[in-house]
């Protein structure tokens, strides 16, 4: 018997598919890099040297926002003073157009220029941007604009093999006594060749690869800046903010850097259900409004995640009252109280979220005995959190007073843990599991009753 209930467990893991996705619920863009052109600038340190890319290939890319042309605008490089040993630099020239430096000796006679044949950044608009270098590859070079790609001139020059290799560090907004002006978030180096770009601010965080040698959010609080580079294995390539740069919240860009808020909230509720909350809102005007995201969190004051998967639409624009809702039917586990946020999106792709939060505490209904026969004697929910590192909770419903055996096998069939095994009183009731001395992977939970009554549920247990 025990053999046909592994070979029934392995057929459900593979159905279910054993390879895990990250969760689609994206993280919000908190703040930006602000930088104000006289000084200010992130200074990275060189763990890796940020020059020893495979084949001498590497893609560079960033959210920009220039607050004024009319000067060189360093987007991030690497170079050391002493001597001008330079290895790479990436910029936005002062009328606009997309520059990239290569250096194969570290002198500025040997090093290589591109440039965008055209003004392609504007100022006062958030726009994605990126280079790629590509020396075996049939182009070499390529510069992307919300990902479409940008002609560039110097086509026939090619870059070097190997960028030159310094001990110098990496600069963000600083390149020579040039400096950034404005706000930048999402830049990222990677080691080898990328094609595909965000094309619009709706797009969730990047996150890191194996190839990815500096990522910043510039998310975290102030002071230094951590790249989650080593979420992979790579070195912590630490940045500092240096003169005075700082970091600036999406709400507080405000409108005098064409970044109107686009909506009017007046209201937000929630109303718990069995297994689900119901998220109203309400808009008192809606100006160049595409639509909105829900954000969840067990905690009031952190840890907001996207619950919606796709944008709700919106009106658009209106001056007058409109109503929405959302059903959150993700994961909900009766018991836990849940607080929302709401978040909109402009026509140009900002997101911002309200400070407005709502709670509510999704309850069982009462079951009158009698009432329902069909009910199943038994109910195994699936646990929560799912994914899970360390700690997960596990609801199960006794109908009538029964005997419950709960037991957490591995994707082996083996027996793992024993949560349950007596007799059990009538209703709703919830367990721990803890999972520290266990190996990451996926496990699953069997609850078997009286009657026959025998369910699994699947578990990923994330370290």
């Amino acid at each position: 018997m025990f053999a046909k209930m592994r070979g029934q467990m392995i057929l459900l893991a593979l159905c279910a598919g054993l390879i895990w996705a990250p969760s689609a619920m994206g993280t919000l863009n908190v703040n930006v890099l602000d930088l104000d052109g006289n000084g200010d600038y992130v200074s990275a340190v060189d763990a890796l040297n940020l020059t020893d890319f495979t084949g001498g290939a590497f893609t560079l890319q960033a959210w920009v926002f220039v607050k004024q042309l009319g000067a060189n605008q360093p987007i991030a490089s690497k170079y050391l003073d002493a001597g001008n040993q330079r290895s790479w630099a990436f910029m936005v020239t002062s009328v606009g157009q997309l520059r990239a430096y290569v250096s194969g000796d570290g002198s500025s006679g040997g090093t290589y220029m591109w440039q965008t044949t055209s003004s392609v950044v504007a100022a006062d608009v958030w726009l994605h941007v990126a280079f790629v270098c590509d020396p075996a590859g049939v182009d070499k070079i390529k510069f992307y604009v919300n990902n479409v790609e940008a002609t560039h001139t110097n086509g026939a020059t090619d870059p070097p093999g190997g960028v030159f290799n310094s001990t110098a560090p990496m600069y963000v907004g600083r390149f020579l006594s040039q400096y950034y002006y404005g706000y930048m978030d999402e830049l990222r180096l990677t080691d080898g060749v990328l094609s595909s770009f965000p094309s619009s601010t709706l797009d969730v965080p990047l996150v890191p690869t194996v190839d990815t040698e500096v990522l910043y959010h510039f998310d975290e609080g102030s002071g230094t800046v951590k790249d989650h580079a080593n979420l992979w294995g790579n070195p912590t390539n630490t940045g500092t903010l240096n003169g005075g740069a700082r970091r600036t919240s999406w709400d507080g860009l405000g409108p005098n850097n064409d970044l109107p808020l686009p909506v009017t909230l007046i209201a937000l509720a929630a109303d718990p259900g069995n297994h689900e909350v119901t998220v109203n809102w309400t808009t008192e005007s809606e100006i160049d409004n595409m639509g909105f995201h829900v954000y969840r969190s067990t905690n009031q004051s952190t840890g907001y995640e996207r619950v919606t998967t796709q944008l709700i639409p919106s009106q658009g624009f209106s001056l007058t009252t409109h109503n929405y809702d959302y059903l959150d039917d993700r994961e909900v586990v009766n018991g836990v109280t849940y607080y929302y946020k709401l978040s909109d999106v402009d026509v140009n792709g900002r997101e911002r979220q309200h400070e407005t939060i709502a709670s509510a505490t999704p309850t069982n209904p009462a079951i009158i005995p009698g009432e329902d026969m069909t009910l199943a004697p038994y109910q195994l929910s699936q646990n929560y959190p799912n994914p899970f590192n360390a700690v997960t909770t596990i609801r199960y419903y006794v109908r009538n007073p029964g005997s419950v055996r709960l037991a957490v096998y591995n994707l082996a069939g083996e027996e793992v843990a024993l949560l349950v095994n007596s007799l059990q009183t009538a209703g709703e009731h919830l367990i721990q599991f803890d999972a520290a001395s266990y190996p990451a992977g996926i496990y699953f939970t069997r609850l078997t009753g009286e009657n026959g009554y025998d369910n699994m549920k699947k578990m990923l247990f994330l370290k």
